[in-house]
C-alpha cells in the first residue's frame, strides 16, 4: 500500500497570491507569470508553486507545501485568536496592582471569569475583557 502524501496536490490560494504579489514587485503581468509557470497558476502543484515563489525571490509562506492549508474564508479575530504570552503577563501585572495577594487575585478570577489561572482564559477576546475590567478597577481605586 502506498503511503499517503501530506503535500497538497494543487497550489494553495496563499501560494498563488504570493506569486502574483511577487510578479507585481518585478513588473510581471499575469500573462507573464503564466508563461513562466508553463500554464495556469492554479494547475501548479504545491511544490511547483513553492519553487516558483523561490525563483521570484519570495520567502517562507504561511502554508508551506506538505502542511495543511488554513480553512478557506476563515478569519482570525479576537474571538478566535488564542491568548498570547503578552496578555498573560499584562493580566498578572494588573492583578498584582489590584490585589496585594496572589491568592486574592486568583479568587477574583475564579469568581468573575470562572478560571483558576490566566492561561485558562484561552482567547484574546476573553483576555481583553479581563484587562479592561482590571484597568477600570485600578482607575476607580486611584482617582
Amino acid at each position: 500500500m502506498a503511503a499517503l502524501s501530506r503535500q497538497p496536490k494543487t497550489s494553495t490560494i496563499q501560494q498563488r497570491k504570493a506569486i502574483i504579489a511577487l510578479g507585481r514587485k518585478w513588473d510581471q503581468s499575469i500573462d507573464d507569470l503564466r508563461q513562466i509557470a508553463g500554464g495556469s497558476l492554479r494547475a501548479l502543484s504545491a511544490q511547483q508553486a513553492s519553487d516558483l515563489i523561490t525563483r521570484l525571490g519570495g520567502g517562507d509562506l504561511p502554508n508551506e507545501p506538505g502542511r495543511k492549508p488554513r480553512p478557506y474564508g476563515r478569519r482570525t479575530t479576537d474571538a478566535t485568536r488564542m491568548i498570547h504570552q503578552d496578555h498573560v503577563e499584562q493580566i498578572e501585572r494588573l492583578l498584582r496592582e489590584c490585589f496585594d495577594d496572589d491568592k486574592r487575585g486568583v479568587a477574583w478570577l475564579r469568581k468573575n471569569f470562572k478560571v483558576d489561572e490566566v492561561r485558562e482564559l484561552a482567547t484574546a477576546r476573553r483576555a481583553g475583557e479581563v484587562i479592561a475590567t482590571l484597568k477600570r478597577m485600578i482607575e476607580r481605586s486611584h482617582p
